[in-house]
């Protein structure tokens, strides 16, 4: 399957493939005798697993390191690590914007709100 048919199926652009290829978080697929890249069904998987680990909010340097552990055979160790952290920043980040709807702004150049982080 070409990039472009890939990239309509899942609903992404056809730069996504190649960058998520050039960063390693795709395997290079085969090429065709015109150079154009011809995909697997397992790339095409693999592409929906990406899609479905960044819906839930891991970056592609965490997926990365998903993937890789799945590789090595640690796969639910990792991804429990990873969401594991994910709460706890979830809930520092509550924190900070409660902390913001209950203070009491002073000046700022745009939002005084959001100003007051520190």
């Amino acid at each position: 399957m070409r990039i472009s048919e890939i990239a309509r199926i899942l609903g992404v652009n056809p730069k996504t493939l190649r960058y998520w290829e050039e960063i390693g978080l795709l395997p290079p697929p085969e090429r065709d005798e015109n150079g154009y890249r011809i995909y697997s069904e397992k790339h095409i998987k693999l592409c929906k697993f990406i899609l479905k680990a960044k819906r839930v909010g891991f970056t592609l340097r965490e997926i990365k390191e998903i993937i890789q552990a799945k590789e090595s055979g640690n796969v639910c160790g990792c991804v429990r690590e990873k969401i594991k952290k994910k709460i706890e920043e979830l809930e520092r980040r509550k924190a900070i914007l409660e902390s913001l709807l209950a203070g009491s702004p002073s000046e700022g150049e745009i939002c005084p709100i959001i100003e007051s982080v520190a």
